[in-house]
């Protein structure tokens, strides 16, 4: 008997009928090629796509793109968290000073050249170990790349450090904390405060947020929630730009509506129904210190930032205790006070899509260039084996010997599978 396609089954009973359609030798090529990876023929993979369009996935490189796009909040924190660790590494100097008299222009003006240069470089080789790894493997399947981003991007700079490339800053045996303890528990209790006017004001952003952070759905699950309860063909791309919309509206909640008042009420109550505020307050210490020991290199990774990749609530407060620390370590002003001011991490924003838009092949280390050459590799192999061993050698390459595809710690274990 032959077995009923998902579109005869029950609830979809309508028979399928032969169309017309023109489309190029390529894209026929794509879609077959796609089916097959589901085991399905071409026709069903069309009907999946009409029925239901968080089939399909947007791949990596469109996302890094759309992840540059504004608003950027999310990733102003990943550009900022890099900046610090650069810092606290030893890799490059403060442009700020915290005595009155404060650096003389032209060499704050070159320490944040200095910042850009090596903040940019980091910020663009984890962009680019991501996009190869998923081009030779397009099984990877990532909800939030900013954790990930983050994690490669403290294991790039620490591999330099400990290449002996930091200078010499610490003159004292125990680092010293850049903000105060109690500005520390003032901006946790103003994050508090601002997600809580975020599901006063504007419910449906806080009800995106609340999926992830609570919830713990992945952006596909919350498109196809929103598909059943409105009706609408909201895609996956979709519910990802609305995530980054309500983070947008967060924080001008945080620098604009969170008054004396509030945060008074939220002081008194904080340190009772807070069970989590202690782990806060210890991410938000590991950001202040001037310059990173061994156990805090380590605390850093093992507490927070791995974590994090599977524990979408303690991201968010990562990703926010990120954002008030930069503001408070560098004296940026916030998108939400200036709208016409370019900070820092404007500028690499700039830059970096450019770079990743640019389809140039005259650059060795551009994203288009990689791929050719991973072409060339990819055409000679017969096995999963021998991709993965490609895959890993341009992650050596392009990470400068800091990360290896096989302790990248990438979601559901997708790199153990079997030949």
């Amino acid at each position: 008997m032959r077995k009923n396609t998902k579109a005869e089954e029950p609830g979809n009973q309508q028979k399928k009928l032969v169309r017309s359609l023109s489309i190029t030798q390529n894209a026929w090529d794509a879609i077959k090629d796609k089916a097959a990876r589901e085991g399905i023929s071409a026709s069903e993979f069309l009907e999946r796509i009409g029925r239901d369009a968080s089939v399909l996935e947007t791949p990596i490189n469109s996302r890094l793109k759309a992840f540059l796009e504004a608003p950027i909040s999310m990733w102003w924190c990943w550009s900022e968290a890099t900046r610090r660790y650069a810092l606290q590494l030893g890799l490059v100097e403060s442009h700020r000073q915290e005595s009155e008299e404060g650096l003389k222009d032209y060499i704050a003006d070159e320490r944040l050249k200095q910042q850009k240069e090596i903040v940019g470089d980091c910020l663009w080789r984890a962009m680019l170990t991501l996009a190869v790894i998923n081009y030779g493997i397009p099984e990877l399947g990532i909800n939030s790349m900013t954790p990930l981003l983050r994690w490669m991007s403290f294991k790039m700079l620490q591999h330099k450090a400990e290449q002996g490339e930091s200078i010499s800053l610490q003159k004292t045996d125990e680092p010293s904390f850049t903000i105060t303890k109690k500005q520390i528990e003032n901006d946790l209790v103003e994050i508090q405060a601002a997600l809580d006017l975020l599901q006063q004001f504007s419910p449906s952003y806080y009800e995106v947020l609340d999926m992830v952070m609570n919830g713990r759905m992945s952006y596909a699950q919350i498109a196809k929630y929103k598909r059943l309860n409105t009706q609408k063909n909201v895609t996956e791309a979709e519910a990802r730009r609305e995530a980054k919309e309500a983070v947008y509206q967060l924080r001008a909640y945080l620098h604009n509506q969170v008054t004396e008042n509030i945060k008074k009420q939220y002081i008194k109550n904080s340190s009772e129904s807070d069970k989590n505020l202690e782990v806060k307050k210890e991410y938000y210490q590991l950001c202040s210190l001037s310059f990173l020991k061994q156990k805090d290199r380590k605390n850093i990774e093992d507490k927070f930032l791995r974590p994090a990749l599977e524990d979408p609530e303690l991201e968010f407060w990562i990703k926010e205790i990120d954002h008030l620390a930069g503001h408070h370590l560098t004296g940026f002003k916030s998108i939400h006070i200036d709208s016409n001011h370019k900070d820092l991490h404007y500028i690499l924003r700039e830059e970096l899509e450019k770079k990743l838009k640019d389809e140039k092949t005259d650059d060795k280390d551009s994203l288009r260039s990689l791929l050719i050459q991973m072409d060339k590799e990819l055409m000679f192999c017969k096995s999963f084996k021998d991709i993965r061993e490609i895959v890993g050698q341009f992650v050596d390459k392009i990470s400068e010997g800091s990360l290896q595809i096989d302790t990248i710690p990438f979601p559901q274990n997708f790199l153990e599978r079997k030949e």
